[in-house]
């Protein structure tokens, strides 16, 4: 199915001697699962006006001040989430995760389709749209895909009654201490052999530490991308394409470090 896709010959032969492996996703990822991306042709921020809103809305002073609108604009992505699967770049992640001794996944996106997949070690940075925990009392809880597709305002906490919100980085909020630490650790200290970006307009330290770190370690470094990026001119190799296309070809190109 992906025989057309042919990997750089000098990767190819790099691959050979791979025991562990970093990738970092962006909504590129979930762009061939349906899921709209936000940055790149055809974006949500592609109409300024409709993206300024959604932006707005997406904010952590808005969920204080209305947690209405912002669920509705929750619910508005849980919509383009609702019956999307995973796509071949997420089914080849978890192919990879298996085939490795040591695998660890960061994603930008909120959409749980790595997680679906059945990719196992997720850094989730920005959170799950599936995920809730009350502004009160702290309780966390899930929401399904259907309810999240058809809410119409904020939900209320079982346990106190209190309001509920996403278990998301709006704009305006910080990043998770837990899940920066897991980055510093995972993929900044000790970088993978081979370390894959894919789908990401790379524009945050999150993304470009690892990256710039593994290069500095001399790692296998390789951006998957259908428009250049900040990375592009970085990385040992910058494949122009999407992750449906090159991901299966470097998960059949990786020996079974794992044993299976």
């Amino acid at each position: 199915m992906h025989s057309e896709i042919l990997l750089p010959p000098d990767l190819l032969e790099r691959l050979s001697g791979v025991r562990s492996v970093g990738a970092i996703t962006g909504a590129g990822v979930s762009a061939e699962s349906g899921i709209p991306t936000y940055r790149g042709r055809g974006g949500i921020y592609d109409d300024p006006e409709a993206g300024d809103r959604t932006v707005e809305a997406l904010s952590g002073h808005t969920l204080r001040d209305d947690p209405d609108r912002t669920w509705r604009a929750v619910a508005e992505l849980g919509r383009h989430a609702e019956h999307a699967e995973p796509g071949a770049g997420h089914r080849a992640l978890s192919g990879i995760e298996a085939r490795v001794e040591r695998f660890v996944l960061l994603t930008q996106n909120v959409d749980g389709l790595h997680q679906l997949a059945g990719t196992r070690n997720v850094i989730d940075i920005h959170g799950s749209v599936f995920a809730t925990v009350c502004m009160g009392c702290r309780a966390t809880d899930r929401i399904s895909r259907a309810a999240l597709a058809t809410l119409e305002r904020s939900p209320r906490c079982e346990s106190c009654g209190g309001t509920v919100r996403p278990d998301v980085v709006l704009f305006g909020e910080m990043l998770p201490m837990d899940k920066i630490e897991r980055i510093l650790l995972e993929l900044v200290g000790d970088p993978p052999d081979l370390l894959i970006v894919a789908g990401t307009s790379a524009l945050f330290p999150y993304i470009t530490d690892p990256v710039m770190s593994a290069i500095r370690r001399g790692r296998i470094t390789v951006e998957v991308n259908p428009e250049r990026t900040n990375l592009s001119r970085e990385v040992a190799f910058a494949l122009s394409g999407t992750a449906g296309e090159y991901l299966p070809a470097i998960e059949s190109a990786l020996p079974d470090a794992a044993g299976h």
